[in-house]
């Protein structure tokens, strides 16, 4: 799945309708990866452990709960300065910009502050989420919408996850139901939490 260019051509625009993501490897460099991590550990300090019950997001008991502590967030990765430059570089990043003009067009903007995630071994994991079908209720969903016409791909919301460590299959991380973004029904029961139809849930 992986996009060898930084182009946003026909290969990019069929592999993301199929699946609902792509991934584009090789954007920072091995030093960018190690300015991010270096400003992620002068901050440590500032991550949220998300161990009490009402801030955890997984089903307590479910496959997605983890076995382990709550996962680590945090944010203001945009003021911290001369260190938030790797970060900064991502909004307009030239080997990502053809991409975000593909699937959101020009003049696209900042929806939600970036922020940092980090888990232990056993750390829980997210309830599904997302799509233009919201997955528990069925109901259409305008602010998440997906759309192509006539070849052009338009997303109301793109979400970019940025790699800063080997995610190796099993690790966990970054998870998706291929094709959810064009489903015209709520997920099955159980499916959210990780409880039924594990083998649909994907780590790309």
């Amino acid at each position: 799945m992986a996009s060898t260019s930084h182009q946003f051509g026909d290969d990019e625009k069929y592999l993301f309708d199929l699946n609902g993501y792509i991934i584009v490897r090789g954007v920072l460099t091995p030093e960018e990866v190690g300015a991010a991590n270096s400003a992620i550990d002068n901050h440590e300090s500032e991550f949220v452990q998300r161990d009490a019950k009402e801030l955890r997001n997984a089903k307590a008991g479910s496959p997605l709960y983890g076995t382990g502590p709550g996962r680590k967030d945090m944010g203001r990765v945009l003021e911290w300065g001369e260190e938030s430059k790797v970060f900064k570089s991502i909004l307009a990043h030239p080997k990502l910009v053809p991409h975000f003009h593909g699937l959101l067009g020009k003049g696209y903007r900042m929806d939600h502050l970036p922020f940092i995630i980090a888990q232990d071994e056993g750390g829980e994991g997210f309830q599904l989420h997302g799509g233009t079908v919201d997955c528990t209720s069925g109901e259409y969903n305008s602010y998440l919408a997906y759309t192509c016409h006539q070849g052009t791909l338009r997303n109301a919301l793109l979400g970019v996850n940025v790699m800063l460590t080997d995610h190796n299959a099993g690790d966990g991380g970054f998870c998706v139901v291929n094709g959810s973004h064009k489903s015209n029904f709520a997920m099955p029961g159980g499916m959210v939490d990780g409880e039924k139809y594990q083998e649909f849930i994907t780590q790309p």
